[in-house]
Formats: C-alpha cells, structure tokens, sequence
C-alpha cells in the first residue's frame, strides 16, 4: 500500500503544479479601448483563470502532502512476530 499512496501523492504533485504552470502562462490579456461588455467578460475570465490556479496549487500542495506522508509509512511485518512475551508461573 506504501507504493500506491506514493505513486497517488506524486501523480497529485505532477498534475497539479503542472496544470498551475499552465494556467499561468495562458493568463487572458486585455487591449486598450475595450468595450464594456469586453471588460466585463475579461473580468470573468480572469477570475476563472484565479480560481482554477487556486485549486491547481492546492492538488499539487496536497500531493506534496500524500508523498511525505507515504514516504513516512513503515511496513507492519507479517504473522504477528515479535517479541514473545513469557510469563512467571505463579506462587501459592
């Protein structure tokens, strides 16, 4: 289960950081003299592309996350061994 929840945090980091950088670059640009319902829709696209960057940076930040915390993980071993517990009989 270690290797899958690494594989998930780093697949995570990867989408999201990337789909940021993406979204970044292709940020709406204005022009000069724009009519009202062009601001309006400028406007519109701007805070899309806001929010889309938000969610993009909380995937790769939880992804992050997800790869420390599996890294973290140790296996239980199997069958129970360890160390045997024994017992004093007891007095009368």
């Amino acid at each position: 289960m270690d290797k899958r929840v690494l594989a998930l945090g780093v697949a995570m980091l990867v989408a999201g950081f990337a789909s940021y950088a993406y979204l970044n670059e292709t940020e709406p640009a204005g022009k000069p003299d724009m009519t009202d319902e062009e601001k309006t829709a400028f406007d519109q696209d701007l805070i899309v592309n806001m929010g889309l960057r938000n969610i993009a940076g909380l995937v790769g930040g939880l992804g992050f996350f997800i790869t420390l915390i599996s890294i973290g993980l140790k296996r239980r071993k199997k069958g129970g061994e360890g160390k045997t517990v024994t017992q004093k009989p007891a007095e009368i």
